[in-house]
């Protein structure tokens, strides 16, 4: 059992987020697979789950691996956070109708190249599982969960009051391109400054974690963000997000489309997803839930 798991068992309530919010059994039904021109982001605050049978029921969801790799590390809020993650996806992707016979526990797993993970589904003669792609992002305060069909997809959240232990243009100096830095320097106000580094993280980082390749294999100063439109603000309704890759970087595709979006008024997060000519140019569809696995969600978006 978890350490924090014994320390809330004087505490078995969970903080009742919205009155609009289903109940547990209506969390049951199904819900239909997003289209091919929709993005789900599912997320959960983890200062909200406080019952100690719901992590219990959570630590039942996985598998030993996940168990031991969430045991194994080191603090009552890391092993949390693991926990609430691995929880996430899994029930997150049942929730779809997806089979009859595939539930939380059932689900496995499996990484590509580079670490990021899908699902690795149990094929049969009678059944072919459908091309969902995930990704998962968190911070200390959030953990959120995007879902597509037939589009690679990557997302990154942050906390919208994170703090640079260096200069700010120092900083952006060290991980983004000269363009973006320079855009960035012409910002005078340092508050305003600060957003846009944050909001420009999160989109550099969906967009390689959507390429499968994470940091390491796309260096956000490998390739320029430019906004598309006339109208230069990230937040605008006709701004399209553009990707420059610099100089003999022909690992990076061009073909994407992303989204920006406030979760919780806490965090920025930015979504990326292949752009696979069916939307021809529209904003991306995105519908964002916000949720206690196994308990009760809503729509916020």
């Amino acid at each position: 059992m978890l350490p924090y798991v014994c320390k809330l068992c004087l505490n078995l309530k969970i903080h009742c987020i919205d009155q609009r919010m289903f109940c547990t059994s209506s969390l049951l039904s199904p819900l239909q697979l997003p289209s091919r021109t929709e993005t789900h982001l599912w997320y959960v605050l983890p200062n909200e789950v406080k019952s100690e049978p719901l992590i219990k029921k959570y630590v039942d969801l996985l598998s030993p691996i996940e168990k031991e790799n969430v045991f194994s590390m080191r603090g009552d809020e890391l092993q949390k956070l693991a926990l609430l993650a691995r929880a996430l996806v899994r029930t997150t992707i049942t929730r779809y109708q997806i089979c009859s016979h595939v539930s939380p526990r059932s689900l496995e797993f499996r990484k590509n190249a580079h670490g990021k993970p899908e699902v690795c589904w149990q094929h049969s003669d009678d059944w072919h599982p459908p091309p969902l792609h995930f990704n998962l992002s968190h911070t200390s305060t959030l953990i959120a969960c995007g879902i597509t069909i037939d589009s690679p997809i990557g997302i990154d959240v942050e906390e919208k009051q994170r703090r640079m232990k260096n200069n700010i243009l120092s900083f952006a100096r060290r991980y983004f391109s000269r363009e973006e830095v320079e855009r960035l320097s012409a910002i005078s106000d340092p508050e305003v400054q600060r957003q846009e580094v944050i909001k420009l993280w999160t989109l550099k980082e969906a967009y390689v974690k959507a390429l499968g390749t994470g940091f390491s294999g796309a260096p956000f100063n490998t390739f320029t963000i430019r906004f598309g439109s006339a109208n230069p603000n990230p937040d605008a309704k006709d701004s399209a997000v553009v990707i420059v890759p610099l100089e003999n970087q022909t690992n990076l595709t061009t073909n994407w489309q992303f989204a920006q979006v406030e979760l919780a008024g806490s965090h920025y997060a930015a979504i990326c997803r292949e752009n696979d000519g069916i939307s021809e140019g529209a904003p991306m569809k995105l519908i964002v839930r916000k949720t206690v696995p196994l308990v009760e969600e809503h729509c916020v978006l």
